[in-house]
């Protein structure tokens, strides 16, 4: 009988900006590429020639006169900064301890090339489901620059088992420390003793884990692994991904809600629509210039245009319906909302210029409690695309990963 799957964790060969070539690491990195706004995006791209930015949103970054792949050019400009030591990997492989802070929360985790394993051995859990063009999107990117840019981030219950590993990993100098342009902190360790990394695979052993961000990362790291088996190659590189694992009992991340702006609706339409509906119109406001209001508990959603909101609520028990099933399932079926004239936001404010912009209505959402989220994940289920945000989240292009650098 086989060895029952495991939750593990490898050491890599980290590929990292070189400070001496690009002077602030907090210049040439990001946020995460599917936070940022096209503003965001310009910005960072004017402020330095070399954002990573560049090479993880080739899409929205090509000059109108290139031709050929974008993912193509993100995968030459990747290998031209690696031959001009702009990018530099570690010469011995490692576990990294990754620290991040924003005002009100700090974050400490593991970041390795986990293991993958098919969904059905239930280790590593989805609770959303994916938008396959993004899916494909991620996996030309993975392709074309044989790279993960950015790890995915997943929480488990540990109850403290490497704590010890990490604080002792800590008590030393980091291998680099960045204060970011938007205000986050950032400092990493490396691990490179086996007894340590040991310690660490086994605490994590029998460990299930939920992604917390990167649903769609994940899928195409499976993707890309069932393409290399498919045509016939054997164990590599491509059997792993980039992952940051974070204990939630011991850094536990927020929960927050993800917004949608929905395009050509009028507001008096959903205030029509609730008259016949699960849900009903409980109060509401002129905004007078104001943004609106977010919602206060579960099962309420705050629905607005450019002159004023209103707040809506179950008028149906709840049972075990998310908000976000609610709303996907009987609420946009009911205004005759089609998928591509939704928006997805962390921001309210950007949700609401969004929703201006495009003739429609905002819909600010409250967020699942992480209870909730783990009950959906182990049951085998998933919420609709974009139903919840975990933060704050690790800053794109401090740690990547090569797969040429691995065997």
């Amino acid at each position: 009988m086989g060895r029952l799957p495991r939750l593990r964790l490898r050491p890599f060969h980290a590929m990292r900006f070189d400070e001496a070539a690009v002077g602030d690491l907090g210049e040439v990195t990001s946020p995460p590429y599917d936070t940022m706004d096209r503003q965001m995006i310009g910005r960072l791209l004017d402020e330095h020639p070399r954002n990573i930015v560049r090479v993880v949103l080739p899409r929205l970054v090509g000059e109108p006169m290139q031709v050929g792949s974008p993912y193509l050019r993100a995968g030459q400009l990747l290998r031209r900064w690696r031959r001009q030591g702009v990018l530099r990997t570690d010469v011995e492989p490692g576990l990294y301890v990754y620290e991040y802070a924003d005002a009100s929360t700090t974050v400490r985790g593991l970041v390795g090339a986990l293991e993958l394993r098919k969904r059905s051995a239930g280790l590593v859990l989805p609770h959303e489901d994916v938008i396959p063009d993004m899916v494909s999107d991620r996996l030309a990117l993975m392709v074309a620059t044989r790279a993960n840019l950015e790890p995915i981030l997943l929480v488990y219950d540990g109850a403290g088992g490497t704590r010890e590993v990490l604080d002792r990993a800590t008590a030393e100098e980091p291998l680099f420390a960045v204060d970011a342009p938007d205000g986050t902190r950032h400092r990493v360790w490396a691990i490179t003793d086996h007894v340590a990394i040991r310690a660490v695979n086994r605490s994590l052993a029998p460990q299930v884990a939920l992604i917390a961000d990167g649903h769609h990362r994940h899928a195409s790291y499976q993707q890309l692994r069932r393409r290399h088996r498919s045509i016939g190659d054997g164990p590599g590189p491509w059997d792993r991904g980039l992952a940051m694992l974070i204990d939630q009992s011991e850094w536990p991340l927020r929960l927050s809600a993800i917004h949608r702006s929905v395009a050509e609706l009028a507001l008096t339409s959903v205030i029509e629509q609730a008259r016949d509906a699960v849900y009903a119109v409980v109060d509401g406001a002129e905004l007078g210039g104001a943004l609106p209001p977010t919602p206060t508990e579960a099962g309420e959603f705050v629905v607005a245009d450019n002159g004023r909101w209103v707040r809506l609520r179950r008028s149906a028990p709840a049972d075990s319906v998310s908000d976000a099933e609610l709303l996907h399932e009987s609420m946009l079926p009911g205004w005759e909302v089609t998928p591509d004239r939704l928006g997805y936001h962390h921001d309210v404010a950007q949700t609401v210029h969004t929703a201006e912009q495009e003739a429609g209505v905002s819909v600010l959402m409250h967020p699942p409690s992480v209870d909730q989220v783990m009950t959906v994940a182990r049951a085998g289920k998933v919420m609709p695309r974009k139903s919840t945000s975990f933060g704050p989240k690790p800053r794109t292009g401090l740690l990547m990963r090569s797969l040429d650098d691995e065997v």
